[in-house]
């Protein structure tokens, strides 16, 4: 049990990394591409800013709303913790700078959060808009079944008493 809770915190750990360098890699795209005085905007920008065709929009909508789930929005307060294996070899003073500079990077961090689940919508949109919409029924389909099947299987567990987390 601890070694799957280790491996999950390593694998968030990583998540964010590899969030905050495509994020990062976002900013500079769309840094570079900024029109300078007067001029216009670089290729990226003015590909992107063209129209979306009407096959795509249905599926910017589906992308955006299956980004947005419940849990996202009802984000707990931030609470400082320590990285794996540091409450044993830490003092309380250092514990506390730990959380200060926790707390420091708490905003940017969730700003940059924000952003990616912002272009993880844009580029699910995108790739639903290859689809034609007899493929798009299907997915939606099996998406639905696949969450049936996750309900059952977690109302069958608290039936049983078992804990209904995802270890």
């Amino acid at each position: 049990m601890k070694r799957v809770l280790q491996q999950k915190w390593v694998n968030l750990a990583f998540g964010v990394l590899v969030a905050a360098g495509i994020v990062g890699f976002a900013l500079r795209s769309a840094a570079e591409n900024q029109p300078a005085a007067g001029g216009s905007p670089g290729p990226a920008v003015q590909s992107a800013q063209a129209a979306p065709s009407p096959a795509a929009q249905p599926a910017q909508s589906t992308a955006a709303e299956s980004a947005q789930s419940p849990a996202a929005e009802e984000k707990p307060a931030f609470r400082p913790r320590l990285p794996m294996y540091y409450a044993k070899v830490v003092d309380q003073k250092q514990r506390q700078a730990i959380y200060e500079i926790q707390r420091k990077y708490q905003a940017q961090i969730a700003e940059l959060e924000k952003q990616l689940q912002k272009l993880i919508a844009q580029r699910d949109a995108e790739i639903e808009g290859v689809l034609t919409p007899e493929q798009r029924a299907e997915v939606e389909k099996l998406r639905q079944e696949a969450a049936d099947r996750r309900a059952a299987k977690s109302s069958a567990k608290a039936s049983a008493g078992e804990p209904t987390g995802s270890n």
